[in-house]
């Protein structure tokens, strides 16, 4: 099958809103699979695709992209998605794929949709969510397309607002109870993320506020405010979008009427400004909704504020490297504890004979600079540093570039050039 990112993505809300956790690559290629029904499919087919094209979308960098996105497929056999199917009235648990098939000499692989997944997916007349399929090929965040489509999904029952409470958000992110507990980290891990990237790539995002049990208390709920798609005017200078600005401002503690009254006087780009300048305060500002708001009716102005808005950009563009850097390095670290780990358990099953054999090898290499260390030495084992980077050299070791596709990763030209950079690997 030939993949057009213009191909429609059509499920229904029931998906949208399911318990499921994937990886960005994964939920990509079930987006991809699902852009091949037809509308007026009666049964799921056998979708065939070739591994290169698939490879190419999904943006992979790899020596061995067979073998990457065979890790991937094997995933997505395994891993549930729980649902509620109203007309049936069953709470249905489903593996993403039934199978995959890999043509040996054809360099293409068949994918099956479990057929559970049917009332999701096929022949929907209301109660959908549709987009183009290119519109999340360019997301790289885990939960940016989960967000993306609940947007599409509430937007699409004219609901441009939305309250979660917080555990089933977490259920329908796949989140595990140990993390993220601190509401601090699920926002900085899940919200802010998504929402910045949709803003970035998409141009259209989400607003966001806590619900509390009482003035300051435990988070029980998060409030959605969705962009929407469509300009309204506000007055003769040009157009602004009522939604966006009113979700900038309840996500700064401003009532939704409040909230609304002001955006449908002053303009988003008005109100973006005097946000950033409250921000941007040094010591901070004791009730950010009242000084805002104050900042909006006076036109509190700051002659710094472009300058410092260019600074803050800068810093986030130079954290994201340092991030990537970051998990490049960690990739590294967890290959290195694997490597170490795999040899001791390969030396540890070796004959005892062969232990001896590979001793007497080792000394007979050494240098006349390290033999005195040895001398009198009558057993040393893995445990030594040396004799065991010797013994690493003579077993049989995964690579890194064997153990990144065991594993599913996916490293892009960026990766690879910091890997090449810093001499990691």
């Amino acid at each position: 099958m030939k993949v057009n990112k213009n191909s429609l993505v059509v499920q229904s809300n029931g998906l949208v809103e399911a318990k499921y956790r994937l990886s960005v690559e994964e939920q990509k290629i079930i987006r991809i699979l699902i852009s091949q029904i037809q509308k007026d499919d009666e049964d799921f087919k056998d979708y065939e695709f070739r591994i290169k094209e698939l490879a190419e979308l999904l943006g992979m960098d790899h020596k061995n992209t067979y073998g990457v996105l065979r890790g991937i497929t094997k995933k997505l056999v395994s891993k549930v998605l729980e649902f509620y199917d109203s007309e049936k009235k069953e709470f249905i648990q489903a593996s993403w794929l039934s199978g995959a098939r890999y043509k040996e000499g054809y360099g293409t692989v068949i994918l099956h949709f479990d057929p559970l997944l049917k009332p999701l997916l096929l022949q929907l007349q209301s109660y959908f969510t549709k987009y183009e399929l290119g519109r999340v090929l360019q997301f790289k965040g885990q939960y940016t397309i989960r967000f993306f489509e609940l947007r599409k999904s509430f937007l699409g029952r004219n609901k441009p607002e939305v309250a979660f409470k917080l555990e089933e958000l977490r259920e329908i992110l796949g989140l595990k109870k140990d993390e993220y507990k601190e509401f601090f980290n699920f926002k900085a891990r899940v919200l802010e993320p998504a929402r910045a990237e949709l803003l970035e790539k998409a141009e259209k995002s989400f607003a966001w506020a806590a619900v509390r049990t009482g003035r300051g208390g435990k988070v029980i709920g998060v409030q959605f405010i969705f962009d929407g798609d469509n300009k309204i005017i506000t007055d003769e200078k040009g157009v602004d979008n009522k939604k966006v600005s009113m979700g900038l401002l309840v996500s700064c503690g401003i009532s939704l009427l409040v909230a609304e009254e002001l955006a449908e006087k002053y303009e988003e780009a008005y109100i973006r400004e005097k946000i950033a300048i409250a921000d941007l305060q040094v010591n901070g500002v004791k009730n950010k909704a009242g000084y805002i708001i104050k900042a909006i009716q006076e036109n509190w102005y700051d002659a710094d504020i472009v300058r410092i808005q260019e600074e803050e950009r800068q810093k986030k563009v130079e954290k994201g490297k340092e991030d990537r850097r970051n998990r490049v390095r960690s990739i590294v670290e967890a290959y290195n504890a694997f490597r170490k780990t795999f040899g001791f358990e390969q030396y540890r099953n070796l004959p005892d004979d062969e232990k001896h054999r590979l001793r007497c090898e080792f000394l007979a290499n050494l240098d006349n600079f390290f033999k005195p260390r040895y001398e009198g030495k009558e057993s040393f084992g893995f445990e030594d540093s040396y004799f065991r980077s010797f013994v690493m050299e003579r077993l049989k070791i995964p690579t890194f570039d064997g153990y990144v596709v065991d594993q599913g990763i996916i490293l892009d030209k960026e990766d690879h050039e910091i890997l090449r950079s810093e001499k990691l690997h």
